[in-house]
């Protein structure tokens, strides 16, 4: 989605993509011109020096992102052309919106963000760096989002809750009480599973 997004008259052109084995791209229409390694070499070649980050895990994304940046890379964001954007909407560098998602007045999308096809974040919202917000997503007004938080899926979040910095909202969820740091929740409504049941990593 992001090539087709960078494709749709984004403000820079597309040269070709990079994956961790230098495979598995081969559907997308684009050169594969090496592996994630590589990209140092692969930018002095080509003479790039700005990158999108397509990476869905949030730490991973992170990694990435960090690393160009202080190699002296830009990151850029993309932006689909069926995503709504309020003009009052503040995004960060290498923010990722994809098809039919909805960014409201006044919310703020810190650096790497993901906001998945037809999610929604609706006004005055604060969401963290490196958050992924999942397909068909609902979050309501005022809501606060901690740094590299996962919300799953269709899930839905009442206005006015935090959800803690790594946190975990599951598939379908619905979070009517704040989420602390590094949780998981899970059901309708939410509650958070024990550390024993909680599987390592983003979902």
């Amino acid at each position: 989605m992001c090539i087709e997004a960078l494709n749709s008259g984004a403000s820079v052109a597309l040269v070709g993509a990079v994956s961790a084995d230098g495979t598995g791209l081969e559907s997308l229409g684009v050169p594969v011109l090496g592996c994630d390694v590589d990209v140092e070499k692969i930018a002095q070649r080509e003479n790039v020096s700005t990158f999108c980050v397509a990476i869905g895990h949030n730490s991973t994304r992170e990694r990435h992102i960090r690393m160009l940046t202080e190699r002296g890379h830009l990151v850029t964001r993309v932006v689909s052309p069926s995503a709504i954007v309020s003009t009052t909407a503040v995004l960060g560098a290498g923010v990722q919106l994809m098809p039919a998602a909805v960014v409201n007045a006044a919310t703020s999308l810190g650096v790497g963000t993901i906001v998945n096809t037809n999610a929604t974040v609706d006004h005055d919202c604060r969401v963290g760096d490196f958050v992924h917000i999942g397909p068909g997503v609902a979050i309501g007004g005022d809501v606060t989002i901690g740094d590299r938080a996962l919300i799953g899926l269709g899930a839905r979040v009442l206005p006015g809750i935090t959800i803690g910095a790594d946190a975990t909202v599951g598939a379908g969820a619905v979070v009517i009480a704040d989420v602390r740091a590094g949780a998981t929740v899970v059901g309708v409504p939410a509650r958070e599973l024990s550390p024993q049941a909680q599987a390592p990593g983003d979902q």
